[in-house]
């Protein structure tokens, strides 16, 4: 049973679900943990909702008004914790509602933050976060569905989102299915701490990964992956940049994503992509990533 805000408000978040994501964002070091906690926690559970409701929902349960509330939505964007809805092939307003974000999975942030705030915090309050995240991802589930993008097995979704977001999505389906996965990033710099980290964890949790890099800097980071994962890794090589900016993701027979760095002030922010549910399509996409891939150099 939800709360009642106001009498024509019904929600369903509590109080200890914004306390427990405050804590958990604290620790991920974002700006203003408190507001995007509240943002986050509406959000993902009562899914979907005018602005206008959050800000009742958020000055009655936690006392913020609307900039700081605007200032954690942000935040969560910036962080990758949130990607805007561009477009979408089955777009409706009840669907979607007016604030068009997709959340990554509570899961993924427990995960994220679990070790570091287990030292942090009394046993008891650590088995209570426990607790409300089983509820709240039982919540995520039934209103982002299975893969986080509100579709089930039609249409797709174009998105607005920063380079940590997909790793999160993707990281997400793995905890959830253990899959194969194809992984082409175009241009990018696989020794950056954040996607090296992600690569491992994909490997750590999926049956196979293939990878496509380009960039002859990318080399000692695969191999070193190479040389720890062994036949759980494929890799194939281009000694130039190929396509510079594309990135594409494919999850098994499940789920695929195509996306694009732009360039933009906003580094963090800079990239656009599609997420696919549909199988012609996401067996379309996996014939192309083959295609480039039997063009490339073994590693």
């Amino acid at each position: 049973m939800g709360c009642v805000v106001d009498e024509d408000l019904i929600t369903n978040v509590k109080l200890d679900y914004i306390q427990d994501f405050e804590m958990m964002f604290d620790v991920m070091r974002l700006e203003r943990p408190r507001e995007s906690a509240v943002y986050y926690t509406i959000l993902v559970v009562d899914n979907p909702k005018e602005f206008s409701d959050f800000l009742r929902i958020s000055e009655k349960l936690a006392n913020i008004s609307r900039r700081p509330l605007e200032a954690g939505r942000t935040c969560l964007f910036r962080n990758g914790l949130i990607a805007k809805v561009l477009f979408s092939s089955e777009s409706n307003e009840d669907e979607f509602g007016r604030e068009r974000y997709l959340p990554v999975s509570p899961r993924v942030i427990w995960e994220e933050t679990k070790d570091r705030l287990k030292p942090l915090i009394s046993e008891d309050t650590f088995q209570n976060i426990e607790k409300h995240l089983g509820e709240i991802i039982s919540m995520y589930n039934q209103n982002f569905k299975t893969y986080g993008i509100k579709l089930k097995r039609n249409g797709n979704v174009t998105l607005q989102h920063s380079k940590r977001w997909i790793f999160y999505m993707m990281l997400n389906n793995s905890l959830e299915k253990g899959e194969d996965i194809k992984i082409y990033m175009g241009g990018e710099d696989l020794s950056e701490e954040d996607t090296a980290r992600y690569l491992k964890k994909f490997l750590e949790l999926s049956k196979k990964v293939k990878v496509i890099i380009e960039r002859e800097e990318n080399l000692p980071t695969v191999l070193k992956l190479k040389e720890e994962f062994k036949d759980k890794l494929d890799v194939r090589y281009f000694p130039n940049e190929v396509t510079g900016f594309f990135r594409n993701f494919v999850f098994g027979k499940e789920f695929a994503f195509t996306g694009i760095k732009i360039l933009s002030e906003e580094e963090n922010l800079s990239y656009v992509g599609t997420a696919y549910v549909d199988l012609e399509h996401i067996d379309e996409i996996s014939r192309k990533f083959e295609n480039l891939w039997n063009l490339g150099k073994p590693v």
